[in-house]
């Protein structure tokens, strides 16, 4: 079976990760990675695992007739028995593409909870009523395309994200903290993911108590020069740090206190489960998948989303607590990660699907 799976880009982040995660897969089927616009680092960890890769560098802005054009050729030329679209453009462009060029299974897939225009929300309902399957990555993003859609049961599910558990994490030599508490963030530097409410408790944390806390912040993107702008104006460039895009998130896990989630909205975080293999404990926001991987105080932390005042108190609880349930905490929410969400598991629900007629 030839099975091509199609993203906006192929550079970095959540998605972009996971196909590259995904190209680890060894089977007997042939998998194409393909991206409507560019490549970089994603395309190049694919291509180091011997599978397929290509990116159209193609403009992906909805509609753009020229991309629906040459993307039709590309599907015509390659004939897949399945194309599997992941994110609002991949899934407008890869459906009508796929479509016209007589693709026999169309899956699109949504990676978190959008808000569409009006205009948008009709297209969209059209693309998912109209393809085989339409997957989310947690309950709650299922529920939300269901009731905005009109989606019938039998032609959606739920498929998780999954993470890759063959990662020596004894190789991490510890870092001197200095007694500081560390607190981790890795994500794109982008307003829904709320790094600036996290900063904000920082600085609540800072004025208010005599902890030694550092905040870091790992990744890069649109909002990363007001996020610079904004610790600088606080005075805060002694709690808060920024390392740029990181490629290996291990060596910063191991060496973190807590991992941190603040977004608005999730579909399923990567950084999560990576933060959860590592063994570091974990507060997420209450969104996406995040309820339905983490039992609160148990294998992890939840706060509500946009409530810094909740997220305040909720630190405090945490840094409280003795190291011994942290690090209890952490390996409750490791072994989690490892028997749910795994390669394996990711697959056999795909195939599922892929091959149910």
């Amino acid at each position: 079976m030839k099975i091509l799976r199609l993203t906006t880009l192929l550079d970095y982040g959540g998605i972009e990760s996971k196909m590259a995660n995904l190209s680890s897969v060894q089977d007997e089927n042939e998998w194409v990675f393909c991206a409507v616009g560019k490549g970089g680092v994603a395309e190049n960890r694919i291509i180091s695992r011997n599978k397929r890769v290509v990116c159209l560098t193609l403009p992906h802005t909805i509609p753009s007739p020229i991309t629906l054009w040459k993307l039709f050729l590309f599907l015509k030329k390659e004939k897949p028995d399945v194309l599997h679209a992941s994110g609002a453009e991949a899934n407008f462009f890869g459906f009508f593409a796929g479509k016209l060029a007589g693709v026999p299974k169309i899956i699109v897939e949504e990676i978190g909870i959008p808000k569409h225009s009006q205009k948008a929300r009709h297209i969209f309902q059209y693309i998912f009523r109209n393809a085989d399957w339409a997957v989310g990555e947690s309950r709650e993003v299922v529920k939300h395309i269901s009731s905005q859609f009109g989606l019938r049961s039998s032609k959606t599910t739920v498929i998780y994200n999954f993470g890759l558990f063959n990662y020596d994490l004894s190789t991490i030599k510890a870092e001197n903290k200095n007694n500081e508490f560390r607190m981790l963030m890795i994500s794109r530097l982008e307003p829904v993911k709320n790094i600036e409410g996290m900063i904000n408790v920082v600085k609540q944390l800072k004025n208010k108590t005599d902890l030694n806390l550092r905040l870091i912040i790992a990744g890069s993107g649109q909002s990363e020069s007001a996020l610079k702008q904004k610790v600088n104006d606080l005075n805060m460039e002694n709690q808060v740090t920024f390392l740029g895009f990181i490629t290996d998130p291990y060596p910063h896990l191991l060496n973190a206190d807590l991992y941190i989630l603040n977004s608005h909205s999730e579909g399923f975080s990567n950084s999560l489960v990576e933060a959860m293999y590592s063994k570091t404990p974990s507060l997420s926001t209450a969104v996406g998948a995040a309820p339905e991987i983490i039992e609160d105080g148990i294998n992890g932390f939840l706060t509500p989303a946009n409530d810094e005042e909740a997220l305040y108190e909720k630190l405090k609880t945490i840094i409280a607590l003795p190291k011994e349930k942290l690090q209890e905490i952490g390996v409750a929410g490791h072994e989690k990660i490892v028997k749910n969400f795994s390669l394996e598991n990711h697959v056999n629900e795909l195939m599922k699907i892929y091959t149910n007629r």
